[in-house]
């Protein structure tokens, strides 16, 4: 017995309905001369006596490719949203999160670096990238931040998108005189802990 099954049909097998991308449909697979038969129902034309007799079923999305492909990427992103909120300030720990925001952009390929260079009096470092989702051209600011702001931006970074990410009512309210957790140099890339 060969045991093969296709993908789905573009179109139901009862009213040949086309299917539209994303489109919930029952599928069912049958037993014909020692050869699986694989059959798609749209919504509308399934039934529990269309399934008697079947090996088995089973409920999916059609997926269409060439839809799929023409979807804009994610818009929303607690990362973009925290890097275009900090960008726009002044104050040197909001600099120092949009810096590290954007670096994590850029290697999510969210951001393409297109040019670096140094400021006038060598006094700030400017970076520009273009944003892939947005189409948009954004420079970001390095005023030469020390490492200690650099890391304040990131346990602030961390927590704006935490806040972001975490729903209202799940959120517990943060203790006063509570520290970020110490790093243990375990904890992965700065990609890795700002995405936990």
């Amino acid at each position: 017995m060969e045991i093969k099954i296709g993908k789905s049909a573009r179109n139901c097998i009862a009213c040949g309905k086309e299917f539209a991308h994303d489109e919930e449909l029952w599928s069912l697979v049958r037993i014909e001369d020692q050869v699986f038969k694989r059959e798609d129902y749209c919504m509308g034309c399934w039934s529990e006596d269309v399934a008697r007799g079947a090996f088995s079923r089973w409920a999916c999305c059609f997926y269409d490719p060439k839809v799929a492909e023409q979807e804009p990427p994610e818009v929303f992103s607690p990362l973009r949203q925290t890097f275009y909120e900090a960008v726009e300030r002044q104050a040197r720990c909001e600099l120092a999160k949009a810096y590290l925001a954007a670096q994590l952009l850029r290697r999510q390929k969210v951001f393409r670096l297109i040019k670096e260079s140094e400021g006038p009096d060598g006094d700030a470092r400017f970076v520009l990238y273009a944003d892939r989702i947005g189409g948009n051209l954004v420079e970001v600011r390095d005023p030469n931040l020390s490492y200690a702001e650099l890391e304040n931006g990131r346990q602030e970074l961390l927590a704006r998108l935490q806040e972001l990410e975490s729903p209202e009512e799940e959120r517990e309210p943060a203790v006063e005189g509570e520290s970020a957790p110490e790093d243990d140099g375990n904890q992965g890339s700065a990609q890795e802990r700002a995405e936990a």
